[in-house]
């Protein structure tokens, strides 16, 4: 069964899956020229819940602007699901390349790596580990480790809150770890039998002061062409209240993503 009927079953839709028409189809292509930001990993909204078997994706996106000075970003990013009776494991690897009138400007990683343990009943327990390179946001280099617990509420509202490890070192080579608790929430919205709209929700207050926190808000509409191609039209809001040297606190931005799943 495709991930697309599955989902609707969930929900209990029964319609059969329309085609996106031309008009359609041209539109996207043509906003995504004009959405210049860089997507955020959407770790909810790769992750394929409740079925089994080995999945793989690939996703990517691109944006130029050209006058006074030239600006490419280039992403790329790539994921597997091995899910059994009692154990979904995931990873995702992203590179992100910047380039200003063609010199490179600099470039981005994250490696992602997930166990969910299943159980005959909620909650289910979650081990991951994180590793992140990210000049942009003004850190070298960032490593989580985390133990936490996973609720399926209802439908397609996922929920999750747990403790992590953070390692965060700053472009100066300043090292600060710190005990964070993690949560988040997410939701899949059925706007059409091809148009999904994902909320996801990710909140991370440390354990000594809960002044310092990261939140990470993101909103995209999944454009589904067939069940393996989609087109993602995201908004993305990152918030960092003890950021890094000399990096703001707050960044937003919107981004074009083309994805294609190996079922």
């Amino acid at each position: 069964m495709s991930y697309l009927n599955n989902l609707y079953q969930k929900t209990g839709l029964g319609y059969s899956l329309p085609h996106l028409n031309k008009v359609l189809i041209s539109s996207l292509f043509f906003l995504s020229s004009f959405i210049f930001s860089e997507a955020i990993v959407n770790i909810e909204d790769l992750r394929r819940d409740g079925e089994k078997g080995f999945f793989a994706n690939i996703s990517g996106s691109f944006s130029f602007s050209r006058g006074n000075r030239n600006r490419d970003s280039l992403s790329l990013q790539s994921s597997l699901d091995y899910n059994q009776e009692d154990l979904e494991t995931f990873f995702v690897v992203k590179r992100s390349q910047k380039q200003i009138n063609n010199n490179n400007y600099d470039s981005a990683t994250l490696s992602h790596l997930r166990f969910n343990f299943l159980f005959d009943k909620d909650p289910s327990l979650e081990l991951f580990m994180q590793y992140s390179k990210n000049p942009f946001r003004k850190f070298n280099k960032r490593e989580l480790f985390g133990i936490g617990t996973r609720f399926n509420i209802k439908d397609n509202l996922k929920a999750g809150v747990g403790l992590m490890n953070e390692k965060e070192e700053d472009l100066l080579a300043v090292t600060e770890n710190t005990i964070r608790i993690t949560s988040y929430f997410h939701n899949e919205f059925i706007i059409e039998e091809n148009i999904i709209f994902d909320l996801s929700v990710f909140l991370q207050p440390g354990i000594d002061s809960f002044s310092d926190y990261k939140a990470t808000l993101i909103g995209q509409f999944d454009f589904h062409i067939n069940d393996s191609f989609k087109i993602s039209l995201q908004y993305n809001t990152f918030y960092d209240s003890r950021p890094p040297s000399n990096a703001v606190k707050k960044e937003e931005g919107f981004a074009t993503v083309f994805s294609y799943n190996f079922n």
